[in-house]
């Protein structure tokens, strides 16, 4: 699949803000232990297996303008990419170590970052390669309304990581510290409640996700070795871990 919108367009009960608890489930070596990074690096990946991260996301209502007509009959909310990013990074690497966001569109996303004891900045660019989404409806028996039931978005981005000086300016020198395609995959399943009143709207206080990230090393032209390890992979990727996400509501609809 390529670009089949410009954004992913969210069915409209994601809007609003969440408390997020991600749980690794799975962490995957495709292509051996020695291009996922070594003993070491596996090892210390294995450890967050039945481990959560815990952060805050948010999605904002959108006036459907996407040029994709689909996208309009998915819903109305798109992520708020800055806030979410921020909020993962922070749980992740500390809480100051998002120094600066420069760009944060749905197509890219730069930011600089100083993780806790990494004694160093680093500058972050993901640009967006493949995009697509699809929601399926319920129809109870009997009846003519369509409940949003199951929503599956998938995005491909390109990982370019930079190291940088104090000043957080990129290196004069060619090359990147790591360049990566990353494949995420999101299965979401929305928790209606069973407290409304009969002919009441129902609404959605519990979104639960299932989540595919697969990494995949790009070609060096300026590094031989790195060439090679990318011809060894034959196209499959190097890390894939699988994720079990709740999204809880902060503030419950009434």
């Amino acid at each position: 699949y390529g670009m089949e919108s410009n954004d992913i367009i969210y069915p409209s009960y994601f809007t609003g803000v969440w408390d997020v608890t991600s749980t690794t489930k799975s962490i995957q070596a495709p292509c051996g232990i020695a291009l996922f990074g070594g003993n070491s690096t596996y090892l210390k990946a294995k450890e967050e297996i039945n481990t959560s991260l815990e952060y805050r996301a948010r999605f904002v209502k959108t006036g459907g303008n996407d040029e994709n007509a689909a996208s309009r009959l998915a819903g109305n909310s798109i992520a708020d990419r800055e806030f979410n990013v921020r909020e993962i990074v922070k749980q992740a690497m500390g809480a100051q170590s998002v120094v600066d966001v420069s760009l944060a569109t749905p197509n890219k996303f730069s930011c600089l970052l100083n993780p806790n004891g990494a004694g160093t900045m680093f500058t972050v660019d993901m640009i967006a390669l493949a995009r697509r989404y699809e929601q399926n409806a319920n129809v109870d028996a009997g009846s003519t309304q369509t409940q949003p039931q199951e929503f599956v978005a998938s995005e491909v981005v390109r990982q370019i990581v930079y190291n940088t000086n104090n000043n957080g300016a990129k290196p004069q020198q060619r090359g990147a510290t790591l360049l990566k395609e990353i494949e995420s995959i999101s299965l979401y399943t929305p928790v209606y409640s069973s407290n409304t009143k009969e002919g009441e709207k129902e609404i959605v206080n519990e979104i639960r996700c299932k989540q595919r990230s697969a990494a995949y090393l790009l070609p060096s032209q300026d590094d031989p070795m790195m060439y090679k390890i990318w011809q060894a992979t034959q196209g499959r990727p190097i890390d894939v871990r699988f994720y079990d996400l709740v999204y809880t509501q902060r503030q419950p609809k009434a």
